[in-house]
């Protein structure tokens, strides 16, 4: 058994606990022991290292928002939440960063079945019952590997969404409810266990898959001093545009896109590789749509089903903007 840490930082400021797993990160030596940092936070949006808040989220929200320094997308988190860090030196991670999701996510999977909840990995995503239940962001950070996710007991889907840029209004009320197709959470099916009951679980699952032996672990005043050296402010080298472009990751399968060209506009909502649901501003009929939504996403099919209603070079222009906005798993 590799000894190891268990940092449990409670209820925390929106910065604090991601600024704590990095200066746990960064202050790791070589030889130094592995960590799970366990903690909730105040309501926040989260967006990952590489996402511009100016283009990701609406002008004016609610809550604050943090940068972590993890990938992946943009995140709502609050005090239902029970989040956690793997701070790992890579001498004992998977030589891989690709390998780390599905070595870092055994102890989550193996909590939620001690609670009789069937969930499955998809990629960096946990599923449970058809939707995403977790997400997951891994990084490297100073001599350790950093994997975090969280277990999501509540989700507000219409305060998230609140949060979204949306380039209309038709954009944002599908976006409220494809998020509730897409995504679920731990009070959807059944009563969530006490925070004390979920660590206990989930620290013996880590113990179990790791291979470590964790004791209970304060701070050490390095690290404090690492974690307050933190910068408040942004730095400007994350990338400018949208993660996803024009529109939202919803999980590994579901994606939400709008684009408008030359006087035109598509909304495409996409589950794997099909088209779930779209609109145009061109004025076709529901059945033309339903058709669309029903056909294989190809140039062909789609200007096949439109040019009965706007003619042929006009349902082939939309069949390119449908075909440009959709985003495909």
């Amino acid at each position: 058994m590799i000894a190891a840490r268990w940092v449990d930082v409670g209820l925390t400021a929106p910065h604090v606990f991601h600024r704590t797993y990095a200066a746990l990160a960064e202050s790791c030596g070589t030889d130094g022991a592995p960590a799970v940092l366990w903690g909730r936070a105040e309501s926040h949006v989260c967006i990952g290292q590489s996402q511009d808040p100016e283009t990701e989220l609406a002008p004016e929200i609610p809550v604050p928002v943090v940068r972590r320094p993890l990938g992946g997308g943009a995140v709502w988190i609050d005090p239902s939440q029970h989040l956690f860090a793997l701070i790992v030196p890579l001498r004992l991670a998977p030589g891989r960063p690709e390998e780390w999701f599905e070595w870092g996510l055994q102890p989550v999977l193996g909590t939620f079945r001690d609670f009789a909840l069937a969930v499955e990995r998809r990629q960096r995503d946990l599923w449970l019952e058809g939707r995403k239940i977790a997400g997951s962001g891994a990084a490297t950070i100073g001599r350790c590997a950093v994997l975090g996710s969280s277990f999501l007991m509540a989700f507000p889907a219409e305060h998230f969404a609140a949060c979204i840029a949306c380039p209309s209004a038709g954009f944002r009320a599908w976006l409220e409810q494809a998020l509730r197709e897409a995504v679920t959470d731990w009070a959807s099916h059944g009563e969530p266990p006490p925070e004390q009951r979920l660590a206990a679980v989930f620290r013996a699952r880590c113990e179990e898959a790791l291979g470590w032996s964790l004791r209970d672990s304060g701070l050490t005043p390095a690290e404090i001093a690492t974690r307050e050296r933190a910068p408040d402010g942004d730095d400007d080298w994350f990338a400018r545009g949208r993660l996803t472009p024009d529109g939202i990751r919803l999980n590994a399968a579901t994606f939400l896109t709008e684009r408008r060209e030359n006087g035109r506009w598509a909304r495409v909502l996409t589950r794997g590789r099909k088209v779930a649901r779209v609109a145009l501003s061109a004025p076709v009929s529901g059945t033309a749509l339903q058709a669309i939504a029903n056909s294989r996403p190809t140039s062909d099919a789609i200007t096949a089903v439109l040019a009965g209603e706007i003619g042929i070079p006009e349902a082939g222009r939309y069949a390119d903007l449908i075909l440009g906005t959709a985003r495909f798993s």
